[in-house]
């Protein structure tokens, strides 16, 4: 299944190296490569590796922690707990959720953290992508530019412990947690250009009213920390994408999650800024923030990837359970292809990153993933997508990295057992 392509029956993708070479049926490419060594897959689907376009490695140690809830109730919930788990321990999350998103099938990804451990558990695992720094506060003026030089210096740090496939960048983490001259000043900082960005945008209305009115849920949950919002402005019942589109933080290469509560022109005014897109249906459920509008993003041109969120609102790292979410919530509109196009070129497109990865095609990465399904393949599409379809193989950049479902990472066995330990001082 190549994606950008038709399905290949009895295909074949010849390999040299960390690339593609060619895609085609497998007679024909073992004629134009005699030499070439084959691994004959058998009956599998082969597919290009996952690419999650928004997730949090250093949540890997909340699943079931805190239950479904309205947003601004869930997070005054998530603060607390967030602020118990010491440093080493986000670590061991980071490299724990790393480890389980590659098991899925996922080969690249997007990470938000407090701490950027995940720059050093996506190079430990052989995971590709992006690590975006969060960064909060509502500072102005010379506070706001001396914070924004401090978040710098740690982009700038975490570089060293990212490796060659691992951008470092910034998450400015929400307009509600950002105010408007902090994000400029984070724009303006020099060490944060041309870095890869990503926020959290129009994900409920509890953040419509925090942004405009300093009201709500949210407003509560702050003020029991201590936290002042983000405030930006705008006319009454605008919505918050035209606000901080006004007020400039827009910009090209911006990867926005959750993208739910969207006015008719917000598609549009997202797509005409080059932000792309990263779909959180299942956190979007747990959290009863709505239905994205994904049909508008989809029709006005906008890159739309899957984003696996965190486990703390009902995501564990796999892409295809994402993609399933997808059809059970927008129904009869999601076609098994446009699924399997979301969960790979559609995630590289949202993160800019679709010359290298999302589909298998000559001179990309070679990123793999082989599929066992469980009864024989009428659809291909279909059973790639299905929960009884298991990953049997990944291959990252040429290497396997996962072999029979089982992470050849090493030390799998031990990053297991340290992320149980973790979870346990939680409870």
């Amino acid at each position: 299944m190549p994606v950008a392509g038709p399905p290949v029956p009895e295909g074949a993708v010849a390999c040299a190296g960390d690339r593609i070479v060619e895609v085609g049926p497998a007679t024909a490419l073992a004629e134009r490569f005699p030499e070439a060594p084959v691994d004959d897959l058998g009956d599998a689907i082969l597919v290009p590796g996952l690419v999650d376009a928004h997730c949090h490695l250093e949540g890997s140690l909340l699943e079931g922690l805190l239950p479904p809830a309205r947003f601004g109730t869930w997070l005054g919930r998530f603060l607390p707990l967030r602020a118990r788990i010491p440093l080493d321990d986000h670590r061991i999350a980071a490299r724990h959720g790393a480890l389980r998103a590659l098991r899925s099938g996922t080969t690249t990804l997007a990470d938000s953290g407090p701490t950027g451990s995940g720059a050093a558990a996506m190079a430990e695992v052989g995971l590709r992508g992006a690590v975006h720094l969060e960064a909060f506060g509502t500072p102005e003026g010379e506070g706001a530019r001396r914070a924004a030089a401090a978040v710098g210096r740690r982009v700038a740090a975490l570089e060293t412990e990212a490796g060659p496939g691992v951008g470092v960048g910034l998450s400015p983490h929400a307009p509600y947690t950002v105010g408007p001259a902090f994000w400029r000043a984070l724009d303006a900082e020099p060490a944060l250009a041309g870095r890869p960005w990503a926020t959290h945008l129009a994900e409920s209305e509890d953040e419509d009213r925090v942004v405009a009115r300093g009201e709500g849920p949210l407003a509560e949950a702050f003020a029991a920390a201590g936290f002042a919002p983000g405030r930006w402005d705008g006319a009454d019942g605008e919505s918050i994408v035209a606000r901080v589109a006004r007020a400039g933080a827009l910009r090209k290469g911006l990867v926005a999650a959750h993208c739910v509560r969207l006015a008719d022109t917000d598609p549009a005014i997202l797509r005409d800024a080059s932000v792309g897109v990263a779909h959180c249906p299942r956190s979007n459920e747990y959290l009863l923030t709505g239905r994205a509008p994904l049909a508008a993003m989809r029709a006005a041109g906008l890159a739309v990837g899957l984003g696996t969120d965190s486990p703390a609102s009902g995501g564990d790292y796999d892409v295809r359970a994402e993609a399933r979410a997808c059809a059970r919530v927008h129904g009869e509109t999601m076609a098994a292809e446009e699924l399997l196009r979301m969960a790979t070129l559609g995630g590289a497109q949202a993160l800019g990153l679709d010359g290298e990865v999302g589909s298998l095609a000559p001179g990309k990465r070679a990123d793999l993933v082989v599929l066992r399904p469980a009864a024989p393949v009428h659809d291909p599409a279909a059973a790639a997508m299905a929960a009884a379809t298991g990953v049997d193989l990944v291959v990252a950049s040429g290497q396997v990295v996962v072999s029979g479902g089982r992470a050849l990472v090493a030390d799998a066995d031990g990053i297991d057992a340290r992320a149980r330990e973790a979870r346990e001082r939680l409870w």
